[in-house]
């Protein structure tokens, strides 16, 4: 999917569509077969296991207390696929672009370099992650509650570094508020197509 209006618009109206029923939940797993590459953000089968985790430990509190925990397990876990899917498919400067086409110059710069800044420390956050694993396993060993707690402060001191690096750049380019961004998309067929079914889904579950 192109166009980063829909896809976000698609993830949004799938996110409540799941969610709300189970009913929901299947047809959006029918949208994620058909009208995408089947493809997420989850890499390998431990990534996808400590996403899933908190989830899975809610559903079985919630069974335990009486409530229906399957059907929340099943309900978040296709969120969660959803968003991943988008996160997996999104390209750098697009919350920016879309921000600025939906809220203007001002106010929409404003969000899209929050969001956009947001998402890169994240990925950086998750790149230190992963190289402070390998460097733990050529040490032969694993995270403890050991070392555990000076490599969070040491990831904490770097994100702080990074955050202070970032606010002296925007300082010295005077930053005040607002950008002159002139965002562009390219809508192809498939798009509308994928956007129109999604609108189909939300009805029929609506309905239903």
């Amino acid at each position: 999917m192109q166009d980063p209006r829909i896809r976000l618009g698609v993830v949004l109206l799938l996110s409540i569509v799941s969610f709300l029923s189970l009913t929901g939940a299947f047809l959006t797993v029918v949208w994620w077969l058909t009208c995408t590459n089947r493809r997420t953000s989850f890499h390998d089968l431990r990534t996808g296991a400590m996403v899933f985790m908190l989830p899975a430990i809610a559903a079985i509190a919630t069974e335990w207390s009486g409530g229906d925990g399957v059907s929340y397990l099943i309900r978040i876990s296709i969120v969660l696929v959803i968003a991943s899917w988008a996160y997996n498919e999104r390209y750098p400067g697009e919350l920016l672009d879309v921000s600025v086409w939906l809220f203007g110059r001002r106010n929409g710069f404003d969000l899209g370099l929050v969001g956009e800044m947001s998402i890169s420390t994240i990925e950086i956050l998750a790149d230190e992650l992963r190289r402070t694993r390998i460097a733990l396993s050529q040490k032969d060993q694993r995270l403890s509650g050991t070392n555990l707690p000076p490599i969070i402060a040491s990831l904490l001191v770097r994100q702080l570094r990074l955050a202070r690096e970032r606010a002296d750049v925007l300082a010295l380019r005077g930053y005040q508020g607002g950008g002159s961004l002139c965002p562009s998309f390219v809508t192809s067929y498939f798009d509308i197509g994928a956007g129109a079914f999604c609108v189909l889904i939300l009805a029929v579950s609506v309905i239903l």
